[in-house]
């Protein structure tokens, strides 16, 4: 795992990044194919720009997936917590809600029992 990865703005920024990369690749691919020109020279230099762009839009999509395979781990492992910014904005209580919960169920259980 790479370890600058592990808070939110490095990855942002390691998103954008990628994204920005994957979007000039593209680009820079589908400008080369809209050359025409019929001189051989030419003709075989966007060949090989055309093969060398494909390659690293393909090395950009495999970072890409490479960094969601390091966030599935990071959310596996328990390092990127996507709940804990949801229950602060919640006014937290999350487990302690569940356990009120529970509680009351129990208790409302043990009432209809005893009558």
């Amino acid at each position: 795992m790479d370890s600058n990865l592990r808070n939110t703005a490095a990855m942002k920024a390691h998103i954008l990044k990628l994204q920005t990369s994957l979007v000039s690749r593209f680009e820079n691919l589908v400008a080369t194919a809209a050359l025409e020109s019929t001189d051989y020279n030419t003709t075989s230099v966007n060949a090989l720009h055309m093969k060398e762009e494909s390659a690293a839009l393909v090395r950009a999509a495999e970072d890409l997936l490479g960094l969601t395979r390091q966030m599935q781990e990071l959310w596996l492992f328990g390092t990127l917590d996507t709940l804990k910014l949801r229950e602060e904005q919640q006014g937290g209580g999350g487990a302690e809600g569940v356990a009120g919960a529970v509680e009351g169920w129990v208790k409302a259980e043990e009432r209809a029992a005893e009558t």
